[in-house]
């Protein structure tokens, strides 16, 4: 079997100080990527002349005209110029261990039938890091169809999948409609994990080959708020018409835990989160419903407050 050919996608807007770091870590990978496709949504701190300056064939350094929120739109731009049968991405502040293209490479010779595949990853903040949280299924390496990356999802309430660490086959990608670069400003890439693996499989790989820094300048999470639904519900809504009974039951329960997360995360803006009852899947659903009815009734300071005293106790436990 001939290994596969990666096309690595890498959205670019004012990351000066990141960029050149996370190429290089791209061009020492054991096995080598096809191409390095930067795509500059307009940067404005000298970020694209960094990326010019790299002298390697492989890279390619394309522009985008129209900008779009998240680096959804620069990484539907880079999966269409794609060569490669197989897209991997990394953003231009984060970082691959040398071994990372080649455990995904293996991921693939393991189960070549796979349309996905992922490692695991370390969150990185200023003062510490800390490892991607993975249910007890992923402990191995394992093949997960679709109700299986459900509930490894719902049992830890974290994504097996993040950006960062996986690769999609190319024409997976754009069978399953790219990233939602006209519906979402976040959230966007869980949306697109669900549409590719809803017809097909991930291999998950546990070891640790990249790194996810958190507290890098221009950070979309930051800048956004998580005051609307979720991008996936509709989705997930909808992927229920023509899915199994366990996997709808499954959905369901996905669609409320992103639900609570986003009305958590909400707490700490003083707009009034803008989700109702009508979005939940009831009767499952009537813990996050409570969470929604307080988030909507309970005055902004006091949201903000408790928000803050939370996330101090959490901080000392």
């Amino acid at each position: 079997m001939a290994a596969p050919r990666f096309s690595v996608v890498m959205p670019l807007f004012n990351k000066a100080s990141h960029v050149h770091a996370a190429i290089d870590s791209v061009l020492a990978q054991t096995l080598p990527p096809h191409e390095i496709i930067v795509v500059d949504n307009r940067s404005t701190d000298g970020s694209r002349a960094i990326v010019a300056a790299i002298d390697d064939p492989r890279i390619r350094l394309l522009e985008l005209v129209k900008p779009g929120p998240g680096g959804y739109a620069g990484r539907n731009l880079g999966i269409r110029a794609a060569d490669g049968d197989w897209i991997a991405f990394l953003d231009a502040d984060d970082l691959w261990a040398t071994d990372h293209l080649a455990l995904l490479g293996e991921a693939i010779a393991a189960d070549p039938g796979v349309h996905a595949v992922a490692t695991r990853f370390d969150h990185v903040f200023d003062s510490h890091r800390k490892p991607q949280r993975i249910a007890p299924a992923l402990e191995q390496p394992v093949t997960l169809d679709f109700a299986g990356f459900l509930r490894a999802w719902l049992a830890v309430r974290e994504c097996p999948m993040w950006t960062g660490a996986i690769a999609i086959r190319r024409d997976r990608l754009i069978g399953a409609g790219l990233f939602p670069e006209d519906r979402a400003v976040r959230g966007g890439d869980k949306d697109l994990w669900l549409r590719v693996l809803a017809h097909g499989s991930l291999r998950y790989i546990p070891a640790v080959s990249a790194v996810f820094h958190r507290d890098s300048e221009n950070k979309v999470s930051k800048s956004t708020t998580t005051l609307g639904l979720p991008c996936l519900v509709d989705t997930a809504r909808l992927l229920m018409h023509t899915a199994s009974p366990e996997e709808v039951a499954l959905l369901r329960r996905l669609v409320n835990q992103e639900i609570a997360h986003y009305v958590r995360y909400s707490m700490k803006h003083p707009g009034q989160t803008a989700i109702r009852i009508r979005d939940i899947c009831l009767p499952e659903g009537l813990g996050t419903a409570a969470l929604v009815l307080a988030a909507r009734a309970i005055p902004g300071p006091l949201r903000q407050g408790g928000h803050a005293l939370r996330n101090r106790l959490l901080a000392r436990a």
